[in-house]
């Protein structure tokens, strides 16, 4: 007989719906390690996805809002800058007042924005929802380290950092095609609505899977909240004076001066606090290692290399072969295939190898890919890039998962929190400042190839054609060409960023024994 209780009103109700109930609000559940690690792994996938989403469809939205080019793009930087003001102090928090209350108060509050973001109306209202919703986003992602480590036996490590890093190169490909699906068949509200399914699953894994915890209230009043605030702050005026910089031409505008040299001030002197700080939560002498240091650095530069299949290779089949996001998204399912093929011949080769090794094949790996797209033609579209995709997807995918578990590996467990702060650098800011490199380097160069190429047509045929029709067909060509040379020319970059990142890989030393990076195998008996 199914067991009934009764409610306070008098309504008799399941007791199955009751203890779920009392589990939920009290905290009162058995931890459970695989929820929990699914639930932070659900929650970086779905922070990269809707990043990815809505930079893609940026366009629609900002047209659907009604709103100006400017702000549009203003809309863009603070959604994305937001996240910046929480991620650096997530991993102080979960240590302070628990994984469980961080992790409930952020996905509870995300689904609510999420859900009303796309109702909204009125500049003030749409661009405050966005700002909250980047800033719960970053909530997501820095916690997920700490909550792998502390949940699950060593031996599963290197597979849930498989999973981790992974789960960013699929988010960038599927993001193309599914953000051009969604505007074209739901529409663009989905995009956020999208996050709002994948806010409730976080919820209801992290509930019954997060144990309560008293709060280290004595952490919480020892703790120099300046230092915090001026750390995060800074991090986000940087990220907008990148973002803004190649639409507001970078030196020529005062507001992209301030917001990095102000945000660089800012980290600077939040840096310089930690020595004197009675309770540093962001101690810089973990990153000073060359073991740390020099890892944390190549994976900044990975947003370059990530950026020549992620950014390059969909930008270019819009820009020349006028390929919509949805068509050319198909191009980029090559790497996600390969990738999930890479990540365990990775983890097998970090595990019975010197990492070393594994990351300088997996740096060939891109320089190749990278190579192949130098020799770009106007010609090209999704299929030509087959080759240099999986080229690209199995060595960025190695070089990732290579250099986390590295860097990992050589940090000790009382340095985790301060690396978990600086890491937000390279994985928020580093593909920012890719982006801007990337974006700004095939604005110049096409305007330069675009004044050489036509000075080398031949002018009297042009001329000898007719007036409107002809010159129309001269200029598009002359403007096609460019661009196939620019892109071309982003490739060699991206190959050139590669070989920098080998030579700080050769610099690096002996990984030490560890359980994240080697296994210890017994030996056999004689």
């Amino acid at each position: 007989m199914t067991e009934i209780a009764v409610h306070r009103s008098g309504a008799a109700q399941p007791a199955w719906i009751v203890r779920v109930s009392h589990a939920f609000l009290t905290g009162n559940v058995n931890a459970r390690p695989i929820g929990a690690v699914v639930a932070v792994l659900l929650g970086t996938f779905m922070t990269s996805l809707f990043t990815r989403d809505f930079g893609i469809s940026l366009a629609d939205i900002r047209g659907a809002y009604g709103l100006s080019v400017d702000e549009g793009s203003w809309l863009n930087t603070l959604t994305n800058s937001a996240q910046l003001l929480s991620a650096p102090a997530v991993p102080l928090l979960v240590v302070m007042f628990g994984a469980r209350r961080v992790m409930l108060i952020s996905a509870s509050t995300f689904i609510v924005s999420t859900s009303l973001t796309p109702l909204a109306s009125g500049v003030p209202m749409i661009f405050a929802l966005h700002i909250l919703d980047g800033f719960l986003l970053g909530c997501f992602v820095p916690a997920t380290l700490a909550i792998v480590f502390s949940s699950l036996s060593p031996r599963y490590w290197l597979i849930a950092l498989g999973l981790y890093s992974v789960r960013l190169s699929l988010a960038l490909h599927t993001g193309v095609s599914l953000s051009g699906w969604f505007v074209e068949t739901i529409g663009w509200q989905a995009i956020y609505w999208q996050a709002t399914l994948f806010g409730f699953a976080f919820l209801i894994l992290s509930a019954f899977s997060f144990p309560d915890r008293p709060p280290a209230i004595a952490l919480w009043h020892r703790t120099n909240k300046g230092e915090v605030a001026m750390f995060c702050i800074g991090l986000t005026l940087i990220y907008a004076g990148l973002d803004q910089g190649n639409r507001l031409d970078w030196l020529a505008s005062g507001v992209v001066i301030s917001c990095i040299a102000g945000g660089v001030l800012l980290v600077v002197c939040a840096v310089a606090w930690q020595y004197v700080s009675p309770v540093p939560f962001a101690h810089p002498a973990a990153i000073l290692r060359r073991n740390i240091g020099i890892p944390l650095i190549i994976v900044t530069m990975f947003g370059m290399m990530s950026a020549a299949t992620s950014l390059l290779i969909p930008n270019f089949l819009a820009t020349v072969g006028g390929l919509k996001p949805i068509q050319s998204g198909s191009a980029l399912w090559w790497i996600d295939l390969v990738q999930i093929i890479a990540i365990p011949a990775a983890i097998w080769l970090i595990r019975r190898g010197d990492p070393r090794l594994t990351l300088v094949v997996a740096l060939v790996l891109v320089m190749s890919g990278c190579w192949l797209g130098s020799m770009v033609t106007h010609d090209w579209r999704a299929n030509d890039f087959a080759m240099m995709s999986m080229l690209l997807g199995i060595g960025n995918s190695m070089v990732l998962l290579t250099l986390i578990a590295m860097s990992i590996a050589n940090a000790k467990r009382e340095e985790l929190i301060s690396m978990v702060a600086y890491i937000q650098i390279p994985r928020v800011v580093g593909p920012e400042i890719a982006v801007a490199v990337l974006t700004t380097f095939l604005r110049k160069r096409e305007a330069f190839h675009s004044v050489h190429v036509g000075s080398n047509l031949d002018h009297v045929r042009a001329a000898s054609l007719d007036m409107v029709v002809g010159l129309s067909r001269y200029a598009s060509i002359i403007r096609r060409e460019a661009n196939v040379l620019a892109y071309a020319e982003a490739w060699s970059l991206c190959f050139w960023v590669a070989i920098v990142a080998l030579v700080l890989a050769i610099l690096l030393k002996p990984t030490p024994p560890h359980p994240l990076a080697k296994f210890a195998h017994p030996q056999q008996p004689n």
